[in-house]
């Protein structure tokens, strides 16, 4: 039996008629599937818990984006029983790392044939000692203030219309860049801490991309054993804009006066005033933060070639 999760509010609503498509394509398979429909991860991730209690799932898929699979990590993290993913959010920087396509008949035929890959999660405290799974990325600073922009805007309703989920992210670059101040920040990986004074960002990663397919950490892979930290720093608003357009393609990395790659098993990042979090696109509270790789938590549906 696969479990759909799927999540009304995903996409502007587009994750309701892809359902309602592969929901045919199940019944005329003869696929053994039950759905459970979410407007919320804190809902969803009630319903899954429940119903892995009863037993007897081989999958649990979801109709949604990064948010809705960020809220069912703690309920599938270690259980064994494999994720799978039908992208209909903004972002899809999940599906975009795990080379999961955005067509949902692709999507589906990926889930049907049950091939699954081991990945890693990231595990975050933060100051107040709550933690929480990450699978694609926490944004601390700057691209932290531009997703809390984003997820309150008007905007990403009409970018999801017209199927430009991406541009609501540029968008909400323009609109923080002018408010947010940057602040030194102290990183440490492994025990090993660096100063790093005027603090844009600093992203710890576990994908290549976030923010809608910015590849901030081109070597970070899913299941390599280790978080990858992007730090940008130590420059201008100019000089922040100029680099800011090369990151659509993993060109920051040139900058190294401005942009450091770090990498480990663990990281802690503080900052004075605390800089914003999210993580999975979702609010992973404020620095200081501690995050460790938890690898091989989740079965992952993919492609036996991927």
């Amino acid at each position: 039996m696969i479990l759909f999760v799927v999540n009304e509010t995903s996409g502007n609503g587009r994750s309701r008629s892809i359902w309602k498509r592969l929901e045919a394509r199940l019944v005329l398979q003869g696929v053994a599937y039950e759905r459970v429909s979410t407007s919320s991860a804190e809902q969803a991730r009630g319903l899954v818990r429940e119903r892995l209690e009863r037993g007897g799932l081989i999958a649990v898929a979801v109709v949604g984006g990064d948010g809705t699979l960020h809220g069912l990590l703690p309920a599938l993290a270690g259980s064994g029983v494999p994720l799978g993913l039908i992208p209909s959010g903004s972002g899809n920087d999940t599906a975009r790392a795990l080379g999961i396509p955005k067509n949902a008949d692709r999507a589906l035929a990926l889930i049907l044939n049950g091939h699954t890959q081991k990945i890693d999660l990231l595990d975050t405290t933060d100051k107040n000692e709550q933690s929480q799974l990450t699978l694609t990325a926490v944004a601390i600073g700057l691209d932290a203030a531009v997703a809390a922009d984003v997820n309150g805007s008007a905007y990403k309703k009409w970018c999801n219309r017209l199927g430009l989920g991406s541009l609501a992210y540029v968008i909400g670059l323009l609109r923080t860049l002018g408010r947010f101040k940057p602040r030194d920040v102290t990183v440490t990986v492994d025990g090993k801490t660096r100063r790093f004074e005027r603090c844009w960002l600093s992203a710890v990663t576990n994908v290549p991309t976030y923010g809608g397919g910015l590849r901030i950490s081109p070597s970070a892979q899913p299941d390599d054993g280790l978080i990858h930290l992007c730090v940008v720093h130590a420059c201008s608003v100019p000089r922040f804009l100029m680099i800011f357009p090369t990151v659509l393609f993993g060109q920051h990395v040139r900058w190294t006066q401005f942009v450091t790659l770090l990498s480990g098993s663990a990281a802690a990042i503080e900052a004075s005033p605390p800089m914003l979090a999210f993580g999975d696109g979702e609010p992973a509270g404020q620095t200081p933060l501690r995050t460790a790789i938890r690898p091989g938590q989740l079965d992952f549906l993919i492609s036996a070639s991927g």
